[in-house]
C-alpha cells in the first residue's frame, strides 16, 4: 500500500519515509462489510488496526444486553492500539485479550492490521521512532478529551450540534454543499453521543422547529450554520 496514507495517521504523522515503510511490509488489510465483526472482546489481541475506508463502531455489551459505544472510528484512525503500549510485555508473554468490540458500520470497509510482535519488535529497536510516534498520540489524546468533555459536561442538543458542526466542517473542507449524509444509525449515534434513540430524535426535531436544520432521512441539511454553532458552544 502507499505509505504516504500511514502519514495521514495520528501516531504515524511525524514518522519518516523509512518508519513507514518498515510497517508496510509486516502490515496487511482486511475487508469488511456492514455488520462484520473486526474482533469481540474474547479474542487474543493480534495488533491493532487503522480504518482506511468506512468507519468502525467500538463498543461492550452491559449485563442487561444493552449496546454501549464508546467511539466512532472513520478513516485514518486508530483502534485497539492502547493495549499495545500499555500491556505489550502481558501481550508477548501470555495470552491477551481486547479490552471491547469492533465491528464495521459500512459496506466496503477497509482496515489495516498492524501485528503486535511485529510492531513491538521494530519500536525496540528504534528510539527515535518512539519518540515521533509520541508526538502523534498527543494530538490523538487532545481528539479524545474533547469527546469526553462533551459528553460529560454538555447536554444532548450541544452534543448533538456539536457533532452536526464538525461534520459540517469535514464537508466544507472537502467542498460539498452544506448537507450532512449520516454515516451511521440514529441508535448508532445515539449510543455515541451518550443518550437514547428517542431523546436524539425529540433532539433533532427542536433543531428542526427551530429552523436550523431540515431532517430527510438520513440526510441532514444545515439551514443556519451560526445557530447551530451557536447551540454547540
Amino acid at each position: 500500500m502507499d505509505e504516504s496514507v500511514l502519514k495521514k495517521v495520528f501516531i504515524f504523522s511525524e514518522l519518516t519515509g523509512e518508519d513507514l515503510e518498515s510497517i508496510t511490509k509486516f502490515s496487511r488489510i482486511k475487508k469488511l462489510n456492514k455488520g462484520d465483526i473486526v474482533f469481540f472482546d474474547t479474542e487474543p489481541y493480534q495488533g491493532f488496526y487503522i480504518v482506511l475506508e468506512g468507519m468502525i463502531k467500538i463498543y461492550k455489551i452491559s449485563r442487561d444486553g444493552r449496546e454501549h459505544i464508546l467511539h466512532l472510528v472513520d478513516k485514518y484512525n486508530t483502534f485497539a492500539e492502547v493495549p499495545l503500549f500499555e500491556n505489550a510485555g502481558q501481550i508477548l508473554e501470555k495470552d491477551f485479550r481486547y479490552p471491547a468490540n469492533a465491528a464495521a458500520l459500512e459496506d466496503k470497509t477497509e482496515v489495516l492490521l498492524i501485528p503486535h510482535r511485529h510492531f513491538i519488535e521494530l519500536m525496540a529497536a528504534n528510539k527515535q521512532l518512539c519518540l515521533r510516534m509520541i508526538a502523534g498520540f498527543a494530538k490523538r489524546l487532545r481528539y479524545l478529551n474533547n469527546h469526553i468533555e462533551n459528553i460529560t459536561l454538555k447536554d444532548v442538543t450541544k452534543r448533538l450540534a456539536l457533532y452536526l458542526f464538525d461534520e459540517l466542517s469535514k464537508n466544507k473542507k472537502s467542498g460539498l454543499n452544506n448537507t450532512i449524509s449520516l454515516k451511521i444509525s440514529k441508535h448508532d449515534l445515539a449510543s455515541y453521543l451518550g443518550t437514547i434513540t428517542e431523546t436524539l430524535s425529540r433532539t433533532l426535531k427542536k433543531l428542526q422547529d427551530d429552523d436550523i436544520i431540515d431532517v430527510s432521512g438520513k440526510l441532514i441539511s444545515i439551514k443556519d450554520p451560526d445557530k447551530l454553532k451557536l447551540f454547540s458552544e
